[in-house]
Order: structure tokens, then C-alpha cells, then sequence
């Protein structure tokens, strides 16, 4: 402090006063600014550096604060990039069916589309059946095992 109070007065003399007088008064409001914070903050640095407990409370509470700080800064990225491939792919959608409904027309593109839901239904009703063969030949197994065990096979 002492060295930065020294040099500042050989400052207007280096100096055009243009630069010199803004210069110095951040320079002086910085320096009162340290004296006061000084004087505030060294009942409270001494009391920290006399008793550990204190201090390794408050710094577990810094790095708790800080590791939150962190961990919301990495969610808004995330959040971020997430939300932007959301919207690419919900206008990349809307692009192709203006581009599909351009290039058939809009009876071609109902026609298409009804096409699509006949065969997509045909595909879940095949499936449907055949989870439900499955299941009725699970069923079956079942009830042969238990009848095996009441009859003291198994």
C-alpha cells in the first residue's frame, strides 16, 4: 500500500492531467476503500485464524456454495443445448411436412398420411395378437406347472 501511495503522487508530473485526475481519484478511493475494509475485517480475519473451528465451517460453506454455483452453471448448459436440439427438431418436422404437403398437395399428403395410419395400425394389431398368444400360452404353462405340483410331480 505504502509503495502504490508513494508513487502516486509522482503521478501528474508522468501524466497529462487528463488521464492523471481520474487516475487519481480511483486510485485514492481504492486505497480508503482497503483502509476501511482493513479495519472492519481484521477483527474478524483474527478471529478466524485463533479459532480453526470457525474457519473450516465458513470454508466447507464456501465450497458447498461454490460447488452449487458450478453444478447450476453446468445444468443451464445442459438445459441450454437440450432446449436448442428440441426446437431444431420440432422445426426440422414442421420444414419437412410443409415440404411433403408442397410437393403431393394437400389430398396427396391426406392420402399418404391415412396410408401411414393403416399400416402402423395393421403393424399394432399383428403385435397386440401376438402378445396375447403369448400370454395365453405363458397362462397355460403356469396352470400345467401348478397342476404338476399339486400332483406332487415338481
Amino acid at each position: 500500500m505504502d509503495f502504490i501511495q508513494d508513487y502516486a503522487s509522482l503521478l501528474p508530473r508522468l501524466l497529462p492531467s487528463s488521464i492523471a485526475s481520474p487516475l487519481l481519484t480511483l486510485v485514492t478511493t481504492a486505497l480508503g476503500l482497503t483502509r476501511t475494509l482493513q479495519t472492519h475485517f481484521s477483527p474478524l480475519l483474527t478471529r478466524l485464524v485463533t479459532q480453526p473451528d470457525i474457519a473450516s465451517i465458513l470454508a466447507l460453506l464456501a465450497m458447498f456454495f461454490i460447488s452449487l454455483k458450478i453444478l447450476d452453471m453446468a445444468y443451464r448448459a445442459v438445459m441450454f443445448w437440450v432446449n436448442m436440439a428440441l426446437r431444431l427438431v420440432f422445426w426440422g418436422v414442421v420444414v419437412v411436412l410443409g415440404m411433403w404437403m408442397w410437393n403431393r398437395g394437400v389430398d396427396g399428403f391426406v392420402e399418404d398420411v391415412g396410408g401411414l395410419v393403416d399400416y402402423w395400425t395393421g403393424k399394432y394389431e399383428k403385435y397386440s395378437g401376438e402378445v396375447k398368444g403369448f400370454r395365453e400360452r405363458e397362462r397355460g404353462q403356469i396352470r400345467v406347472k401348478a397342476e404338476q405340483r399339486r400332483r406332487g410331480w415338481l
